[in-house]
């Protein structure tokens, strides 16, 4: 398996521990509170990592940062608002199988705009990813519809978000600084339409799940780096359905820390052997 394709699944991970942890931190606490802390724990470190890699004049490659904040605002700003929301209504095993329709979007975006070329052993493997997590979460789809629209909309930010980046490490190709712009505007979206909703109350230290949700942010800042690293070397074809494979993850890890907030089955197992052999497909491809 190719390295990219390497980062791109240890930035499954790590997304995947994540949503556990923000899933946990929901637990007596808010999802306004989980993106807030969050995003300023991502802001904070993918900064230092700037500032210590990069100088300031990188800042005045001006398209680059414009098509980076775009990426930003739709994922992880937006995205991230109705992801929280959905794991705070419906949990991280109804969140899971819904995401993983963003690659069809991802790649789809990619062949036409990007001009990207897609093998059979791609196109197989990505469908063997969201069939795998379709079926270890085949008995959790039972929810309430309205619910599921924050999943929805999630999964298609993200997928739109994907090949926006890839375009803009095409113009100035730095992991680093497509992090820190995208958790910048992110945060300051977020706080934005937190406060314009009469919800910034809401967060304070104090609150129970804040431990949680410092780690989690710490998990995502260097899930962006793999996942921008891995997009810089490879096509979204290949990097979008691997990084797909967290809800995967999520199960497992929800099954091995919160199994008293979430339930894992037989079909957890089945469907991570499907999603794994289409992941080294897709990899084995890149």
């Amino acid at each position: 398996m190719a390295f990219p394709a390497l980062l791109a699944i240890g930035a499954a991970t790590l997304y995947a521990a994540s949503s556990v942890l923000i899933r946990r931190g929901l637990h007596g606490s808010n999802p306004h509170a989980g993106i807030i802390f969050s995003l300023l724990t991502n802001t904070a470190i993918l900064w230092a990592a700037f500032l210590i890699t990069l100088p300031l004049t990188a800042l005045l490659n001006w398209k680059a940062a414009l098509i980076f904040a775009i990426a930003g605002i739709l994922a992880p700003g937006i995205a991230r608002m109705l992801r929280y929301t959905s794991l705070e209504k419906i949990g991280v095993a109804r969140t899971g199988p819904i995401s993983a329709s963003s690659p069809i979007i991802s790649t789809s975006i990619a062949i036409i705009f990007l001009g990207e070329k897609v093998t059979l052993p791609i196109v197989f493997g990505t469908f063997m990813i969201i069939a795998g997590v379709l079926i270890a979460s085949r008995r959790e789809l039972d929810t309430n519809r309205a619910d599921m629209l924050f999943a929805l909309g999630a999964a298609a930010l993200a997928g739109v978000s994907l090949p926006i980046r890839k375009y803009g490490l095409t113009l100035f190709d730095s992991p680093v600084m497509a992090g820190v712009i995208t958790a910048s505007v992110a945060l300051a979206l977020a706080l934005i339409l937190i406060s314009l909703g009469g919800n910034i109350r809401k967060v304070h230290f104090k609150d129970s799940g804040v431990k949680f949700y410092l780690i989690a942010g710490a998990c995502t800042s260097a899930a962006f780096l793999l996942n921008y690293t891995a997009l810089a070397k490879s096509d979204v074809a290949v990097i979008g359905p691997l990084i797909q494979t967290s809800p995967i993850f999520a199960l497992i890890f929800s099954h091995m820390f919160i199994n008293h907030l979430e339930k894992v089955n037989k079909e957890v197992w089945a469907g991570t052997l499907v999603a794994v052999t289409g992941a080294v497909l897709v990899g084995a491809s890149s």
